[in-house]
């Protein structure tokens, strides 16, 4: 079976969409599937990549198309990034032969639409893969503007999963949202996102040299580990930053980037907050030693955002069997799998104070981090492993 997947990053980017497509096409082609990627030239955090336009990857055939490269500075450049990409990818994958199943992931948004007008074309099966529900997610966070523009864009988009063959969801609530949607069951296939249970172990404080060089022994460290967007909840951590510099044994730790960390770095420069500490995004090779450095981890969602995005940074946390502290809503799939797990524990937004209590708690309590943490690691081997998630894609596509 041949399956040609669209998505605008691919390895070697570090973004999390390339990392998962990464790991699922290996693991397909390991399973014998003959696999094309349509991808774009551009890094997820900018610049041209200098990558040549036809290359292979352990077996998986990679197509890198061209497309503008004006980035996120506004929203014009970005629309002009996209619909560029959606034309050469269109373009592209319409060359192509032998082709079973075209599997659309979800960025650029409106992805499912390319892939469902290219899949009639060409008579192929299409796959939806939905890592967040556009335009609904632009229009609660603020960036486009709930008029007919959205109403349209909804209305394609509606379409669009309708006339596809299988919707994949990362999530119990996202299956919930498409379900009131008007997508049927028999139509989704829900497939929780994952992390790669050989590569992320727990790595013990005496020999994690990344706790080491940022001088982080002796310390409890809370980590906020990944993008801190739109769509995550942000509001909640200068209360609890503020309410714990008195406590000299924690500090915070902040790696990754996003419009979220870039007003949260300067509200800390501004009142000289010194618990706080800022780091970019680390190597996919280093994450096991980065994401245990963390005592404790923070995961956050915006309250309108249950069912639209799933904060799929928690599986690495439960990877490394640390302890997960989640701010948002009580129906998202993170704040179900923490209570079915006994991982972490889940607040609602805008309670900084009796989160920094909680922390404060957990930090002094060694043994019940422990336990946690082995709860979440646990689950995680049964359950959110990269081998279990590629068998589940196997058997939705050969379906």
């Amino acid at each position: 079976m041949h399956v040609l997947f669209i998505n605008r990053f691919f390895y070697p980017d570090q973004s999390a969409t390339a990392q998962m497509l990464t790991d699922l096409t290996e693991g397909l082609v390991a399973q014998g599937f003959a696999v094309t990627v349509v991808t774009g030239r551009v890094g997820y955090l900018g610049g041209d990549q200098s990558l040549p336009s036809a290359d292979s990857y352990k077996g998986v055939r990679i197509q890198r198309v061209w497309s503008s490269r004006f980035g996120r500075g506004s929203s014009c450049g970005r629309l002009i990034d996209y619909l560029t990409f959606y034309v050469a990818s269109a373009w592209t994958a319409a060359r192509a032969n032998g082709v079973s199943v075209v599997v659309a992931m979800s960025d650029p948004p409106m992805l499912s639409v390319l892939a469902v007008l290219v899949g009639c074309f060409k008579r192929w099966k299409v796959v939806c893969w939905l890592q967040d529900v556009f335009p609904e997610i632009a229009v609660q966070a603020g960036v486009l503007p709930d008029g007919a523009v959205a109403r349209l864009l909804k209305r394609l988009a509606r379409w669009s999963l309708l006339r596809s063959d299988r919707v994949i969801v990362v999530g119990r609530c996202m299956e919930r949202y498409l379900l009131g949607f008007g997508v049927s069951r028999q139509r989704l296939a829900l497939i929780p996102n994952w992390a790669d249970g050989e590569m992320l172990m727990p790595v013990v404080a005496q020999d994690n040299w990344f706790r080491a060089k940022h001088k982080l022994d002796g310390r409890i460290v809370v980590m906020y580990s990944g993008n801190l967007g739109v769509v995550h909840e942000a509001q909640s951590l200068l209360p609890m930053i503020r309410h714990l510099r008195a406590v000299p044994e924690v500090c915070f730790l902040f790696v990754g980037e996003g419009q979220g960390k870039v007003r949260l770095e300067e509200c800390v420069d501004q009142e000289g907050l010194g618990n706080v500490m800022f780091m970019s995004y680390q190597a996919r090779e280093q994450l096991r030693y980065s994401l245990s450095a963390g005592d404790i981890h923070l995961v956050t969602l915006r309250n309108n955002m249950e069912g639209l995005s799933v904060s799929s940074k928690i599986y690495g946390i439960m990877a490394v069997g640390r302890p997960v502290m989640f701010i948002g809503p009580e129906g998202s799939e993170v704040a179900q799998l923490i209570r079915e797990t006994g991982c972490g524990e889940v607040f609602v937004s805008g309670d900084g104070e009796r989160i920094a209590v909680a922390i404060v708690a957990l930090a002094r309590d060694r043994e019940r981090r422990e336990s946690m943490g082995s709860s979440g690691r646990r689950y995680f081997e049964t359950h959110l492993d990269k081998c279990i998630a590629i068998e589940k894609f196997k058997v939705v596509l050969q379906g």
